[in-house]
């Protein structure tokens, strides 16, 4: 079979056609060069041959193609980082929000750029020295009355400080993360439409993609979540690829967020019956996952960073209770509430005393209640004031001595040297108020507040140290991306030069097949 005449020129129109389509996509690329999240295109090429297998007479001799042809566009894109790099930004996340939440946390707790509660602690036990030189005196009692109110106020201030990050917390997952990532689960479930609808009219809808990745990787800092691809067949022979993205759960399960051009949405609310917040799906497109209730299975991204602190309890539940396993803020909390109770309760233990009525006066400080009136019991570091029967009081107040005598007993000292022994005493500080309670520290009121500031400092610095390992894994996750898929202006350098000889080549052949045509019509058997 003689090869046919016209044959070469289209070998060399189809080489002249895809160089063409190969330097604008490089023109593409170096126009992108700073384009956040743009990806590196290329013309996917393939040389195009005989086909013989049908034919009665299958072609003898040497057997050329006919020439070459572009089959589409694509990204220079690797899906394995991309999984790598989502999965180590949702650790990011989880160890940013916990970080900048509990240094917070630790600049209330400052006890060395600041006068805080150990100092006043000081100042107190000082002032009771002092009243031990005349121990009926009331005005020497009166400065330990403004010691001990001062201490009061500062375990107030303290607690509404906790209290003012804990709010501040909530409002930013509830108002931040949570708008944010259902603000953009809405736009990748629009994105998808629109491609769906390019790839179907054979747009590959590149531009898209990329916006649709940025906001993926920007949802992964929420988030644990994984993408899948399911492909499409719109028939004639056809496939598109359609994306679903599933939320990866602590207990090994997950749920689709993203299906397509559905997607999920999340709200977040105060628990009523704790002081707990929950994270739950109130839009579920997931008929085979029932529990919308997810607060428990969020462990990674800034959604899991928000709820472990601001739900973390640590020690003060019970160890089979998903909120023991962080330290949040709910932990210190309970810990300053424990300081402040021990110290309440145990000081009014010294001073009380049973009247022959049974009635017991003598409390030195008191539980503020919205009455009005004073408690004895329930202190936490909120509520903790002195009493207002000591705050009224024109007289001496503190019992001096324990031992009745009929004699005159105003200048013994042997129960406020109690009270100041009380200070160094090692006591057992329990995580309640009965005996089987949990031990947290044996010490005094100083080092118990001395341990818990010690034991938030040691987690601030392993939050830190988990967060810059992370951080440096997800660089170099992130370099290798754009490694592969970034412009470098020298490599379209490169392309651009040998496109151009590529088409010059090519024009070159189609110029000679023209010579050689001329040859043989005009030049032949004359």
């Amino acid at each position: 079979m003689l090869r046919s005449t016209f044959l070469g020129f289209k070998t060399a129109t189809s080489a002249l056609t895809v160089s063409q389509n190969q330097m604008d996509i490089v023109g593409q690329n170096i126009s992108n060069v700073n384009t956040k999240g743009y990806t590196r295109q290329r013309v996917d090429i393939n040389s195009v041959s005989f086909r013989t297998n049908n034919l009665k007479y299958g072609l003898t001799g040497v057997v050329i193609g006919q020439g070459v042809e572009a089959t589409g566009v694509s990204q220079y894109r690797d899906s394995f980082l991309d999984l790598r790099y989502r999965t180590e930004s949702s650790k990011v996340g989880s160890q940013e929000v916990q970080l900048s939440a509990l240094s917070d946390l630790e600049a209330v707790f400052d006890e060395i750029t600041t006068d805080g509660l150990d100092a006043q602690f000081s100042d107190l036990l000082e002032q009771l020295h002092s009243l031990t030189s005349s121990p009926s005196d009331p005005v020497l009692e009166g400065v330990v009355r403004t010691s001990a109110e001062m201490l009061t106020q500062m375990f107030n201030n303290y607690s509404s400080q906790i209290q003012t990050i804990k709010d501040q917390q909530q409002t930013y997952l509830k108002d931040g993360a949570i708008e944010k990532v259902n603000q953009l689960l809405d736009n990748i479930a629009e994105l998808n439409s629109q491609i769906k609808a390019d790839n179907i009219s054979g747009n590959p809808a590149l531009e898209l993609n990329d916006k649709r990745n940025m906001l993926i990787d920007e949802l992964s800092s929420y988030l644990d979540i994984e993408t899948e691809v399911v492909p499409l067949d719109i028939g004639a022979g056809r496939k598109i690829d359609e994306l679903v993205i599933k939320l990866k759960l602590s207990d090994n399960n997950m749920v689709n967020i993203v299906d397509r051009d559905k997607y999920a949405e999340f709200s977040s609310e105060l628990d009523g019956t704790s002081d707990d917040v929950k994270v739950e799906l109130a839009k579920n497109i997931d008929d085979d996952y029932t529990n919308t209730n997810l607060t428990d299975l969020i462990d990674k991204g800034q959604i899991g960073g928000y709820i472990k602190f601001i739900n973390g309890k640590g020690d003060f539940t019970d160890k089979t209770d998903v909120d023991s396993q962080t330290k949040g803020i709910q932990y210190y909390q309970k810990m300053l509430d424990t300081v402040a109770n021990k110290f309440a309760t145990e000081m009014n233990e010294l001073n009380i005393s049973t009247n022959a009525d049974g009635t017991i006066t003598g409390y030195l400080f008191a539980a503020r209640n919205n009455s009005g009136t004073d408690d004895y019991t329930g202190f936490t570091a909120r509520n903790l004031k002195i009493s207002d029967n000591w705050a009224d009081s024109t007289n001496s107040y503190i019992k001096n001595t324990t031992v009745i005598t009929s004699g005159d007993n105003t200048g013994a000292t042997d129960n406020i040297l109690r009270m100041i022994a009380k200070f160094q005493e090692k006591m057992d500080f329990a995580t309640g108020g009965n005996p089987t309670d949990k031990v947290l520290f044996k010490g005094s009121f100083q080092e118990f507040l001395s341990f818990t500031t010690t034991r938030l400092n040691l987690q601030v610095s392993d939050v830190e140290t988990s967060y810059e390992t992370y951080s440096e894994t997800q660089f170099q996750i992130e370099y290798s991306r754009n490694s592969l898929s970034s412009v470098d202006l020298n490599e379209e350098g490169v392309n651009l030069l040998t496109y151009s000889k590529s088409y010059n080549a090519a024009a070159r052949l189609m110029t000679t097949i023209d010579e050689m045509l001329d040859t043989l019509i005009n030049q032949m058997a004359r």
